[in-house]
């Protein structure tokens, strides 16, 4: 049993239950901001019931996500990246430098319609300004969660590898051998193993 280790659960679900409102396209990063003792209380909770990993609250930290509820570019940005990085702040407050702190960063659009994928050029651009923000917080690894299809996460692994952090991915499943694009597991396995990826992960 010594072998195995804990991620931490989810974030979103337990923020509604707390009674949080999660708005529209940005989810559970207003929460960074308005209610952040919240967010630390959430994470506090998985360290005390055993978890080895925190995963940070940055699933829609992400300037792309901000500019859909109508701010300009620029203050997108500046509310995204407040918002990081009072993510990180909640998490490794509560792993009290004891608990490993990965970065969360996901599809850029919605992670159930992989046809949203915004194109090569502007994810790369994207994946690695989220990259260098996380990095720059001096998480210990990044988190690839709920990726949809090969592309976008192959753009993904492309754009992180330079900060030569540890990379967890983890594949949104369409069913049981194939990811949500309609692309096979097995193909999905093949283009990671391309890549320097400390750990896979499946879910939903």
């Amino acid at each position: 049993m010594s072998g195995i280790k804990l991620l931490d659960g989810a974030m979103g679900s337990e923020l509604i239950r707390h009674g949080q409102n999660l708005p529209l396209h940005i989810w559970s990063a207003e929460s960074n901001i308005t209610n952040s003792q919240l967010v630390f209380q959430i994470h506090q909770k998985y360290v005390e019931a055993g978890a080895d990993y925190l995963t940070t609250n940055t699933f829609r930290t992400t300037p792309r996500a901000y500019k859909k509820t109508g701010l300009s570019s620029k203050r997108a940005e500046q509310l995204s990246l407040e918002s990081l990085k009072l993510a990180v702040q909640s998490a490794k407050k509560a792993s009290k430098g004891k608990i490993r702190v990965l970065g969360s960063i996901a599809p850029l659009e919605d992670c159930y319609s992989p046809e949203l994928f915004p194109g090569e050029i502007i994810a790369k651009e994207e994946f690695e300004q989220m990259g260098k923000w996380l990095f720059d917080e001096k998480i210990d690894g990044f988190l690839l969660e709920t990726m949809n299809s090969l592309v976008e996460a192959r753009i993904c692994l492309k754009s992180l590898v330079k900060f030569d952090i540890p990379i967890w991915i983890g594949f949104n499943l369409l069913d049981s051998s194939h990811i949500r694009s309609g692309e096979t597991l097995i193909d999905a396995i093949k283009m990671v193993k391309q890549f320097a990826v400390s750990c896979l992960l499946l879910n939903c």
